[in-house]
């Protein structure tokens, strides 16, 4: 488990002084989160500024005591219970849950994981049960890796990552050549290059370039059971859910989205802050700042209008 719960409570007054945010209305004890689904007595919730929270119904509250909300700076109905008003309350609230609701637990290299000889660990490495690392690979400071993970061949890995459970990082690509009537696999000897504080999800697959690199960079996250195929380059800070194929050689730029259920063609280049729509599959390359939906993909508008990034 990434996240362990701290059983404390906290004065509104802390959390709010914490966030540099004003309190408004009773200082009450709040003892966990909530969904706005689900409230209860003595949490915090939050609000964002999408349609459905605008329109929620403030009555629903009144069945509970000492409720805390996080609202966005820009709502006119407020409620009768304690609230922080905030520009970005996921935010926030996210702040909120490390600081007072959440520990990471004790960093450890499990008795039951393999470290090969000639493998480099950085401090405060944590290794869960059955993952086994390879003799050629590095792991920097403070890099979680969870439970019955591969990583083999040469991989480096930055600092502040995590890599989920059953995840395989440098297995061999799908690179067959035709010989007469036979299929023969080329050899993958590249590496893998992860830079600092990417996520990798559980069963996601990394495969580790013919003869360059594979390249994860800084800040990038990526779903469970996502495929990135040998030779891809993943720029900074992009975003890659569920169910994504990403085949080789796959240039993708910085700050992208994509959906989940995605697959990008061989070689293809998807530049800076393009968004890949749920399920589309591209055969052509994405221009910047342009969102594509569909089979084949087709441009639907600019990025730049739905000022995500």
């Amino acid at each position: 488990m990434l996240y362990e719960n701290k059983d404390n409570s906290y004065y509104a007054s802390e959390i709010a002084e914490f966030l540099g945010l004003t309190l408004r209305g009773e200082n009450c004890e709040i003892y966990q989160p909530c969904s706005m689904a689900n409230p209860k007595n003595n949490s915090i919730m939050f609000l964002t500024d999408s349609p459905e929270d605008k329109n929620y119904d403030f009555i629903k509250l009144n069945n509970f005591t000492d409720v805390l909300l996080i609202l966005p700076d820009s709502f006119d109905r407020l409620p009768s219970c304690s609230y922080i008003m905030s520009k970005d309350p996921k935010l926030d609230f996210t702040k909120m849950l490390y600081e007072f609701f959440v520990d990471l637990p004790k960093k450890e290299i499990h008795p039951r994981a393999i470290i090969e000889k000639g493998a480099i660990l950085g401090s405060e490495v944590s290794i869960g049960a059955g993952s086994i690392v390879g003799p050629e690979v590095s792991i920097g400071d403070n890099t979680i890796i969870s439970s019955n993970t591969v990583i083999s061949g040469k991989v480096t890995i930055g600092k502040n990552c995590v890599i989920k459970s059953n995840a395989t990082i440098g297995s061999e690509g799908f690179n067959f050549i035709l010989d007469r009537k036979d299929l023969i696999h080329m050899p993958q000897l590249g590496e893998i290059i992860i830079e600092d504080h990417v996520w990798i999800g559980a069963n996601s697959t990394i495969e580790r370039a013919t003869l360059d690199q594979t390249v994860i960079g800084s800040h990038v996250k990526i779903d469970d059971l996502v495929q990135i195929g040998d030779g891809a380059t993943i720029g900074k800070h992009t975003e890659i859910a569920a169910g994504s194929i990403v085949c080789r050689k796959v240039r993708i730029g910085e700050r992208c989205w994509i959906a989940p259920n995605v697959t990008i063609n061989s070689g293809v280049n998807i530049e800076d802050r393009a968004m890949v729509g749920l399920g589309t599959v591209v055969l052509k390359s994405v221009e910047s700042d342009m969102v594509v939906c569909g089979n084949p993909a087709k441009i639907l508008r600019s990025a730049k209008l739905l000022n995500r990034r």
